[in-house]
C-alpha cells in the first residue's frame, strides 16, 4: 500500500521533485551488490551482541544511459546477514528491477513495496525485504540527482551544506579514550552505550562527562536493554546525574505504546528511538503521538528517501514545528552515512547526524569525504553530485577490506 503522510494543504517534497523530473525516464539496465567486509582489531560491543568485523552492503544500479547510483542496505546483524541480503538483491529484486522504466524513484519504491509484500509474509521476514527496498531507493535517488548534475539535497531544495554530528558507538569501558579522541576531531556531542552493568555504565559516563564542557551534549543508548518501564526508569534516573540530552531505546522497540508513555512519566531525560520500528506506519504513528523527543529511523533499514520523506517531508507555511526532532540512525559505511546526512539536511538540520567513531575503513576511506567536524561540530556534506560518494573499491582492497561484487 502506498502511504501519503502529509495532510491536505501541504506540499510533499516528493511531489515537488516529481514535477521537476517530469519528461525524463530512466531505464534500469544493471543491478549489482557490492559486499565489503573489513577486519577490525577491537570488536564493537552492544548490550545485545558483538560485531567482530565491519560489513557494508552497497547497491549499485546503472541505467541504460550509463548513469550510476549507489545506496546502502543495513547489514550489521547477524554476522552473515549481508550475504543473505545481497543474494536477495541480485536475484529476486534484480529480476523485478531490470528493464523497469521510471520517472521518479518513488514509482519504483511503491512498486517494490507492493511486489514483495506477499514474500515478506511467506518468509516471516518482511524487515529484510524492506531493508533491500531502502537501499535500492537510495541508489535510484543518487542516480537521478547525478543525472540532473545536482547534489541530492539541492534536488529537494535544501540550501544547507553541513549538518551537526555526534560521536557514536562509544562503549563505556572505552569512553575516556573515545570521547577524548572525538573531541580532538571536532565533535561537540557524544553518545555512550549503556545497559551492560550498573558500575560499568556509571564509570563510563563519569569519564565522558569529565572530558566535555557544559555546552557539549552527552547522550546514552541502551540498545533495548531493559525489560520493563520500572526497570528502565530505575536505571535512567540513576544515570540522569550526568546531564543527558536523551536516553535511546531503553525498552524493546516492540514495547506497547502505554509502556513508553508510562516510562516517560517516570523520568526527566528525553526519550529517543525509532531505528527498529518495523514499518513506516509505525514510524509515522510514533511521530504523530510524539512518543520520542528524538526520532531516529534508519535510511538503510526502512523507507529510504521516499518512505521517510513521506513522513517527515510534507511542509506548508502554517505547519507547526515537528513534535519530535529528526536524528537519523546510522552505524554502517560511508554511502549510508552520506545518505543520512542529505536526508537530515533536507528535512531540516535541527537534529544530529550519528557518526560511529569505532574503527571502520569502509566508513573512513571508501571515498574522499572529510568526516572531521568543523564550525561548531558540523560536518560538511560531500561535494559531488547525488549522494556524493563514488566507492573506491581499489582503496578498500588497500585497506585489507574484502570486496565481493555480485551481478544481478
Amino acid at each position: 500500500m502506498t502511504i501519503k503522510m502529509w495532510k491536505d494543504g501541504q506540499v510533499g517534497m516528493l511531489e515537488d521533485v516529481a514535477r521537476r523530473l517530469a519528461g525524463h525516464t530512466h531505464e534500469i539496465k544493471h543491478v549489482e551488490a557490492i559486499l565489503l567486509r573489513a577486519r577490525i582489531d577491537v570488536p564493537v560491543q552492544t548490550s545485545f551482541g558483538t560485531m567482530y568485523d565491519r560489513p557494508a552492503l552497497l547497491v549499485r544500479i546503472t541505467d541504460a544511459d550509463g548513469c550510476v547510483g549507489h545506496g546502502e542496505i543495513w547489514c550489521n546483524f547477524p554476522s552473515h546477514g549481508a550475504e543473505y541480503k545481497a543474494s536477495l538483491l541480485v536475484n529476486e529484486f534484480a529480476f523485478w528491477l531490470k528493464g523497469r522504466r521510471f520517472g521518479s524513484p518513488a514509482e519504483v519504491f511503491d512498486g517494490l513495496t507492493t511486489a514483495f509484500e506477499v514474500l515478506g509474509l511467506q518468509t516471516a521476514d518482511p524487515g529484510t525485504l524492506l531493508q533491500v527496498v531502502a537501499g535500492v531507493d537510495q541508489a535510484l535517488w543518487d542516480m537521478v540527482a547525478r543525472r540532473k548534475g545536482m547534489r541530492l539535497c539541492a534536488l529537494f531544495g535544501a540550501p544547507g551544506d553541513a549538518v551537526k554530528a555526534y560521536a557514536s558507538g562509544i562503549h563505556p569501558r572505552e569512553a575516556a579514550d573515545r570521547v577524548r579522541l572525538s573531541r580532538e576531531r571536532g565533535f561537540t556531542a557524544f553518545k555512550v552505550k549503556v545497559g551492560f552493568d550498573e558500575d560499568v555504565d556509571l564509570a563510563g559516563l563519569a569519564s565522558a562527562r569529565e572530558l566535555i564542557d557544559e555546552d557539549h551534549q552527552l547522550m546514552i543508548d541502551a540498545n533495548q536493554a531493559w525489560m520493563s518501564p520500572r526497570q528502565a526508569a530505575d536505571n535512567i534516573n540513576e544515570l540522569s546525574r550526568f546531564d543527558l540530552t536523551w536516553i535511546e531505546e531503553p525498552l524493546r522497540a516492540s514495547a506497547a505504546v502505554p509502556h513508553w508513555q508510562e516510562l516517560n512519566k517516570m523520568i526527566s531525560v528525553p526519550l529517543a528511538g525509532g531505528e527498529n520500528l518495523p514499518t513506516l506506519d509505525a514510524v509515522n504513528a510514533y511521530q504523530e503521538q510524539a512518543l520520542f523527543a528524538f526520532v531516529q529511523p534508519d535510511i538503510g533499514k526502512i523507507g529510504g528517501f521516499t518512505g521517510l520523506l513521506r513522513i517527515f517531508g510534507g511542509r506548508d507555511a502554517a505547519r507547526p514545528l515537528p513534535k519530535s526532532v529528526f536524528c537519523p540512525h546510522w552505524l554502517g559505511g560511508m554511502v549510508g552515512l552520506a545518505a543520512s546526512a542529505h536526508l537530515l539536511n533536507v528535512i531540516g538540520d535541527a537534529g544530529l547526524l550519528e557518526v560511529d567513531v569505532n574503527d571502520n575503513p569502509i566508513r573512513e576511506s571508501l571515498a574522499d569525504w572529510d568526516l572531521r567536524p568543523s564550525r561548531g561540530g558540523r560536518i560538511e556534506l560531500p561535494e559531488d553530485d547525488g549522494i556524493g560518494i563514488t566507492p573506491d573499491l581499489a582503496a578498500m582492497k588497500e585497506h585489507d577490506v574484502h570486496v565481493t561484487i555480485m551481478p544481478g
